[in-house]
């Protein structure tokens, strides 16, 4: 289940020239130069393991191994306004802790919705999840409605990252 904090951590990579901060204090987080950094994060773990550096591979196989889950990850962030990110709709910041969600989802069911999309699940396992529970579909399908994680994820496919790899 998705503990839902009030205030996240800095990131490790700490916050980037790309990053900025809107009027109201909110730090709107670049994901595609987050990303760029884990990369390269990646590249010096692999590197420091095989003794020397192994090149811009490691970058390639950090998006093969990597970057579906962390896009994941960075939406639930989102949608929970535990962070936002700028490669997300301004929109959708907060959106699963508003009384508009509430109203139509108990929270025990969002919690459950949001863990099964953040571990990789898709609209059909959150489905089968709430008729294998006896929940009512058309509050599930509100919010999956609402979440509309297939429009996000194509917007961020795998080939928009690899523009930026050697």
């Amino acid at each position: 289940m998705i503990a839902c904090p009030t205030q996240l951590s800095d990131l490790p990579e700490g916050r980037l020239a790309t990053d900025q901060v809107r009027p109201d204090g909110v730090t709107v987080h670049s994901l595609t130069a987050h990303a760029l950094q884990m990369m390269e994060r990646h590249r010096w773990i692999e590197s420091e393991h095989a003794g020397r550096d192994i090149g811009d591979w490691c970058l390639r196989d950090w998006v093969e191994r990597y970057w579906k889950g962390f896009v994941r990850a960075r939406l639930i962030e989102h949608l929970y306004g535990w962070r936002c990110w700028g490669a997300f709709d301004e929109a959708d910041f907060g959106l699963l802790v508003r009384r508009s969600v509430e109203y139509h989802v108990s929270t025990s069911v969002l919690e459950q919705v949001a863990s099964i999309l953040g571990d990789g699940g898709e609209n059909l396992d959150v489905i089968n999840w709430a008729l294998a529970r006896g929940h009512d579909l058309d509050p599930i399908l509100w919010l999956l409605d609402r979440i509309d994680i297939n429009a996000k994820r194509h917007r961020l496919m795998t080939n928009h990252i690899l523009m930026f790899v050697p």
